[in-house]
């Protein structure tokens, strides 16, 4: 059976602590309030919720405000330290719910990613169409986004700069989008054919 190791979590200490397999649990102690109150709370488990992207957060209360905290933040920072600057928490199995020490790590923002599409988990690579009906593939895509593995659609893009200087069309919202999607669509076409001509003379 793993040994399970505990340590406090920074700026909580002697409220809170921490496990390296992802556990939260809450200290025994007694709260004294302005008033001359006092309660006594009693050590117990924190049950998670989750936060809808397979991430999972529990509620710290410190000075009678609470806050929300992500379960990964609170392993990393307790057994590896701050996180720098322009690094992310990764999960090294790429499920999110994960919290193991041993399943996480600091990295940057394209590693973070390039992991989510390794394991399958980058929605945006998967989709096929965008919310709009077009079909996420070249020559459609994004040129700066498909090189991070993002699938964005380029018509629609489009169409949001062309609004964003005419805001009194933005009704035609649909209707600009699905024109551009057909002119970058469309310019394939002429460019397969032109390639064609070429090969034949």
């Amino acid at each position: 059976m793993q040994l399970e190791n505990w340590k406090p979590i920074p700026g909580y200490e002697g409220c809170y602590e921490v496990s390296d397999q992802g556990r939260v649990r809450s200290l025994g102690r007694t709260i004294f309030y302005r008033d001359g109150r006092t309660k006594t709370i009693r050590e117990r488990m924190l049950k998670p919720n989750n936060t809808g992207k397979g991430y999972k957060n529990v509620s710290l209360w410190k000075d009678h405000k609470v806050q929300v905290k992500l379960i990964h933040a609170l392993v990393t920072e307790a057994f590896i330290g701050p996180r720098p600057e322009g690094l992310e928490v990764c999960h090294n199995n790429g499920k999110p719910g994960d919290n193991r020490l041993e399943n996480l790590r600091y990295d940057t923002r394209s590693a973070n990613a390039l992991d989510r599409t390794k394991h399958g988990n980058n929605h945006c690579r998967n989709r096929t169409h965008c919310p709009r009906g077009h079909a996420l593939q070249q020559p459609n895509l994004v040129p700066s986004r498909a090189k991070q593995g993002h699938r964005k659609c380029l018509a629609c893009q489009r169409a949001h700069a062309y609004l964003y200087h005419h805001k009194d069309q933005r009704s035609q919202m649909q209707q600009l989008a699905d024109g551009y999607y057909r002119k970058i669509m469309q310019s394939t076409i002429r460019e397969g054919s032109n390639h064609q001509c070429k090969t034949e003379n």
